[in-house]
Parts: structure tokens; C-alpha cells; sequence
């Protein structure tokens, strides 16, 4: 039971987490169950305990699995068994959204470089292969989802995306677990209520700018309920791993002068007309000067993706 607006509500959805690498999927989803009272399920967990059983790291857990599907068979079965179970969970699986009928679909992200520190400082985690530096670290992160997308692509015909597969996308990059915990908190009362909102939020320093803005009308989105932090979105084209921004730029500086941990964001998925070619929008409008001039304006350092 949650209160809302006043009034006290019974949620009993359950919630599925997925995401990056060293996003903070299990500290996040173990936060969710106790401010909700759900139950807590980490098929990751389970993976390190049978990978350290075998004598391998994560790494290698992973390249045997793609030749060992029984492995795979018996974490899905754990997995799908939460749709005969009414008591709420939340699951921390990469493919739980998947494979439960019914949950409130939540996606974390983080800044490569940002993940890769979070994990080389988790001394908890178990069965994780040693990197010497935070470039190793990215590498092995990077081999170690490539092989798990792959395994999925094959065996599940699953190729998750950003833009339908999920109710919420948050980025973790510069929130605290209070940040992210509150967001999705709300994110989710307003699913269960069907009241509309923002599902995309990012870290206001993830956003490159552009020099011209692109009128998008977007005011059909919103009910006047809004999740905390932000109010307004603006929007964003998605190209090669990074975001760049096309519109309501005075929405960005706003959130960097006040440090806000998220901003919410509407992305443009494809080309808007035949006329229009993102890569184009980016040659044009682009320029690495612009970040220079934010970064000293607002006292930060751009973290930039790598492909």
C-alpha cells in the first residue's frame, strides 16, 4: 500500500529491472522492495553462485552458457514461475520483462565510464573478472553484454529497444539511489493509475547540444500530474550511443544550473520525413566547441560513449 496524492492505493504489479552493466539494477531493485514491502529476486545472483560453483568469473560463465542452453533453461524457470505467484516482486533479470506477463518494465542506464568504476569498487559482487584500469573494465563490460545480446538475439529472438519494450528508462549516471528510488516510485503509481508521464529520463550531462532546435509538438503527452524533478522534456535524437539534443536547449542549462539529477526526454526514433537524415541534423548542427563552453559554464567534464 502506497500513498498518492493523498489517498492510499494497493499496488501489486510486479516490477521487472533490467539495464547496463554496473547500473545499479540490484541496489536499486532491493531499495524498490523496501519502500513497496515486495519480494527480491536476482537472477544475476544466481548466475555468480553457479559460475563461482564452476570455477569461472562472470565473463566465462557467460561464453559457456551460449553452449550450454540447459543453463539458460533452468534460470527462465525460476524466472517464469512469478507468473503463478500473486505476492509483488521485483526482479533484477535481464529478461524478466520478457518473460512475465504483467510487470511495470523498468530499463537503467549508465555512463560507460561511470559503470565501469561502480563495478571495480563493488566488493560484494561476486565471481568479476579483475581489470587492471577503467578502459579494461569498459572493454570487458562492453564483451560481456555483446555476448549476452547475442545469446538473447539466438535463443529468444530478443532485441530489446529503448523506444517500446519498456515503461520506464532511467539513467543512473549523476542520481543518487534516493534520486532514482523516488522517480521510479512515482513512474510506477502513475503506470498503475494510467496517468501519463515522461518515460524516458537521463542525466542532464549525457545530452549533447546542437546549435539549432527542431519544433516538435509534444503537448498532447501530458495531464498536468507530473513525477518529480523536471516538468518539461526535451527532445532528442539517438545516434551511435549518444544523445543529441533538438529541442528546448533553455530546458538543458536550467537543469545544469540547478544540478538536477535527471531530465525528462522524448526521443526521435527515425528520420521525420524523407528529407531528413539524423546523421545530416548531427554534421551540421554539432559542434565540440559547444561542449567546451557548457563544461566551463556549469564546472563538469562530458563523458563521452564509445561504440
Amino acid at each position: 500500500m502506497v500513498y498518492f496524492c493523498g489517498q492510499l492505493f494497493l499496488f501489486n504489479m510486479h516490477i521487472t529491472i533490467t539495464g547496463d552493466l554496473g547500473s545499479g539494477k540490484s541496489t536499486v531493485a532491493k531499495e524498490l522492495c523496501r519502500i513497496l514491502g515486495y519480494t527480491y529476486l536476482s537472477t544475476g545472483q544466481i548466475q555468480r553462485n553457479l559460475a563461482m560453483e564452476m570455477g569461472m568469473n562472470t565473463l566465462e560463465f557467460n561464453r559457456y552458457t551460449d553452449q550450454n542452453l540447459h543453463i539458460d533453461d533452468y534460470i527462465d524457470k525460476k524466472v517464469k514461475e512469478i507468473n503463478d505467484i500473486k505476492e509483488p516482486h521485483v526482479l533484477d533479470s535481464r529478461l524478466a520483462w520478457h518473460f512475465i506477463n504483467t510487470s511495470f518494465k523498468i530499463y537503467l542506464m549508465a555512463l560507460d565510464e561511470v559503470a565501469a568504476a561502480r563495478v571495480m569498487k563493488d566488493d560484494v559482487r561476486i565471481g568479476e573478472p579483475l581489470a587492471s584500469d577503467i578502459q579494461g573494465k569498459i572493454k570487458e563490460l562492453r564483451d560481456r553484454r555483446e555476448s549476452e545480446n547475442q545469446r538473447f538475439s539466438s535463443n529468444y529472438g530478443v532485441k530489446p529497444s529503448l523506444f517500446t519494450d519498456f515503461d520506464a528508462v532511467v539513467d543512473t549516471s549523476t542520481a543518487t539511489i534516493e534520486n532514482v528510488t523516488q522517480l521510479l516510485v512515482s513512474l510506477y503509481q502513475m503506470y498503475v493509475l494510467k496517468l501519463r508521464a515522461p518515460k524516458i529520463w537521463l542525466s542532464p550531462l549525457r545530452i549533447l547540444p546542437t546549435r539549432t532546435e527542431i519544433t516538435t509538438d509534444f503537448s498532447e503527452m501530458y495531464t498536468g500530474n507530473q513525477p518529480v524533478f523536471y516538468k518539461n522534456p526535451i527532445t532528442c535524437f539517438l545516434y551511435k550511443r549518444e544523445f543529441y539534443l533538438s529541442s528546448n536547449l533553455n530546458s538543458l542549462h536550467e537543469c545544469l544550473e540547478n544540478k538536477c539529477p535527471f531530465i525528462p526526454v522524448e526521443l526521435i526514433s527515425k528520420n521525420m520525413d524523407d528529407q531528413f537524415d539524423i546523421s545530416t541534423f548531427i554534421n551540421h548542427h554539432f559542434y565540440e566547441d559547444d561542449l567546451l563552453k557548457m563544461e566551463d559554464k556549469y564546472n563538469f567534464k562530458y563523458i563521452r560513449q564509445q561504440l
